[in-house]
């Protein structure tokens, strides 16, 4: 008897390292553990290589056997554009504006082809970045269908077009599809308020949603923002968290009794209040124990061109600061496992709990989660008895950084294992069962028409 076929849209896929990767990673790993065959439909790793400039190659040993990777390449260039600067390297060199003015009269009427055809951006009435690979990821989709017919479609996003390309691939293929949203697509994150967004986005996102078997979020505060927002479609919301890595987690050790060593890990990003952090670190580092440091690992932004602005804020190796890069996946154990306490920073309010947020609570280790009192990190630590939160303000991180200090000499060995075995819900492969069972409950004939 032939296995269930799922096809997975996951724009950002290893080696792809973005902040939503190590999820997808763990939805194929759930899926193959329970018996289904999967294909992946992911962009081309040249796009991650040059456009992006951020790669984890260590990501694609955990594919699971067996598993098809589809990559359909994309550019934020025009495609067509992007190849004849190759070819005409010459001819645009020697005659520059002649060439700009010749390309720009070609693009236009390609363009205009592509609109009348469907196959433009401009098609989709969307505010995406990523439109340009519904076209293109549709027609991967319909050349595998006729190889082998797919009974699902799952995409996850950032990017949304994903959504729209799913939506799209199941109408054709006449299977229904659900959608597992990282980050809400109608709200700012940042001021839990609705998105900046054209009506005609939001009408494409409630077509998706009216369409989908089921819509999946990583809170609670997510998913009942979009019962507010679409009542009527309040029963297609569920939460499937982010969960954590078993191998992220290193073996319990006592505590060393001198130097203590504070880290963070995570994507950097100018949202992060590292001004207050930093500002912090410099007050209470006299007042802990001679040698104490502060270490910093992960990538610096999302794009390869954002290193060097957010690196020139870190205080110097004299201040007990160390950068130490970024950490492979296979590496985070062992960052982990150099530590005393664990230091969160988030910006925003109840819908932001980043992946790493359960990741540190099941470490066992002290932990200063630094957010607004709001904050979706902060409110799930408020039941965790090493976390201390605190809002991004020096004064405050600074009597946090001494409560960790005060933990870090007095817990135990059985307290820190205890608190692991509390956090076992949250296992990553344990949590991602729901996704299976979710996208399993689906009837064949639920697919609205288009």
């Amino acid at each position: 008897m032939a296995k269930t076929h799922l096809l997975y849209i996951a724009f950002f896929f290893p080696p792809s390292r973005s902040s939503g990767v190590y999820r997808a990673l763990a939805t194929v790993q759930a899926f193959t553990r329970e018996g289904w065959d999967v294909t992946v439909l992911t962009a081309d790793e040249r796009f991650f290589d040059y456009e992006i400039g951020s790669v984890d190659r260590s990501l694609l040993e955990l594919i699971p056997d067996g598993v098809e990777v589809v990559r359909v390449p994309f550019s934020f260039q025009r495609g067509i554009s992007a190849r004849r600067l190759q070819e005409v390297g010459w001819f645009q060199g020697n005659f520059p504006l002649l060439e700009t003015g010749l390309r720009r009269r070609f693009d236009s009427a390609v363009t205009a082809v592509e609109i009348f055809r469907g196959r433009s951006p401009l098609s989709y009435r969307m505010d995406d970045r990523y439109l340009a690979w519904i076209e293109p990821a549709v027609a991967a989709a319909e050349r595998l269908a006729r190889r082998r017919e797919f009974d699902h479609v799952l995409a996850t996003g950032n990017p949304y077009s994903a959504f729209e390309a799913a939506r799209t691939i199941a109408t054709l293929q006449s299977v229904p599809f659900t959608i597992d949203y990282r980050d809400p697509w109608a709200f700012d994150m940042r001021t839990n308020s609705k998105a900046k967004l054209s009506a005609p986005t939001f009408a494409a996102e409630k077509r998706i949603i009216e369409q989908a078997h089921a819509c999946v979020q990583v809170n609670d505060a997510i998913a009942s923002a979009y019962e507010d927002l679409y009542p009527e479609m309040a029963s297609k919301q569920h939460v499937v968290v982010n969960g954590y890595d078993v191998d992220s987690i290193p073996a319990v050790r006592p505590p060393s009794g001198g130097p203590l060593r504070f880290g963070m890990l995570g994507t950097v990003t100018d949202l992060w209040p590292l001004a207050q952090l930093f500002e912090a670190w410099h007050l209470v580092r006299p007042t802990l124990p001679a040698g104490s440091t502060l270490r910093l690992g992960g990538h610096l932004g999302y794009f390869g061109r954002q290193a060097e602005q957010l690196s020139s804020t870190f205080p110097d190796a004299e201040a007990g600061f160390e950068y130490v890069g970024p950490i492979t996946k296979a590496g985070v154990g062992d960052f982990y496992g150099e530590l005393d306490a664990v230091v969160v920073t988030l910006f925003g309010g109840p819908m932001v709990t980043a992946g790493k947020v359960l990741e540190v609570a099941a470490l066992g280790l002290p932990i200063i989660c630094v957010q607004g009192e709001d904050g979706g990190a902060r409110q799930f630590y408020r039941n965790h008895p090493l976390a201390t939160g605190v809002d991004p303000d020096p004064d405050q991180i600074v009597l946090a950084f001494r409560s960790a200090a005060e933990m870090c000499r007095t817990v135990t060995v059985d307290q820190r294992m205890a608190v692991r075995a509390s956090m076992a819900k949250y296992e990553r492969l344990a949590a991602m069962r729901r996704m299976v069972e979710l996208v399993s409950s689906a009837p064949e004939s639920e697919l609205v028409d288009a």
